[in-house]
């Protein structure tokens, strides 16, 4: 799976995946491409790393929005779904996973809190190496 096929089924898989996402929860207000496919360093067995904001998954016990979301998921997609106030608590005690999607992913679809809460994380944080570091600190 090179480079030049994410315009292609890929995107596709993923528009659809946001379609039935939508219909399921009623209210998607982020959806960020992140890891190797947002950086451009996607191989042949890349996931494709999909971090899910909506209010509705405070609804749904852990368990029960993983398999919402994989139900919705076709391979190779990897989704997260989390609340915008998770996502919230998650930058302000620097998970990587919401830094790498924060900073470093492709928004596919993202209301202005969720970008606002980007610029923020993206003016808090850095990276050195595999670990995101608050600016301040140096």
């Amino acid at each position: 799976m090179g480079e030049g096929e994410t315009g292609g089924p890929w995107r596709e898989r993923l528009r659809s995946f946001v379609e039935r996402l939508d219909q399921a929860l009623g209210s998607v207000e982020g959806v960020i491409l992140f890891g190797s496919w947002a950086k451009g360093e996607a191989g042949e067995w890349s996931d494709l790393d999909v971090l899910v904001v909506s209010d509705a998954f405070a609804e749904f016990p852990v368990p029960d929005r993983i398999g919402l979301l994989l139900e919705h998921a076709e391979p190779p997609i990897q989704p997260l779904g989390y609340t915008f106030e998770e996502l919230v608590r998650m930058v302000r005690r620097a998970n990587p996973i919401a830094l790498s999607a924060l900073i470093e992913g492709t928004f596919l679809r993202a209301s202005d809190r969720l970008l606002h809460l980007a610029e923020k994380a993206r003016t808090t944080y850095e990276k050195r190496g595999r670990v995101w570091f608050p600016k301040a600190s140096f």
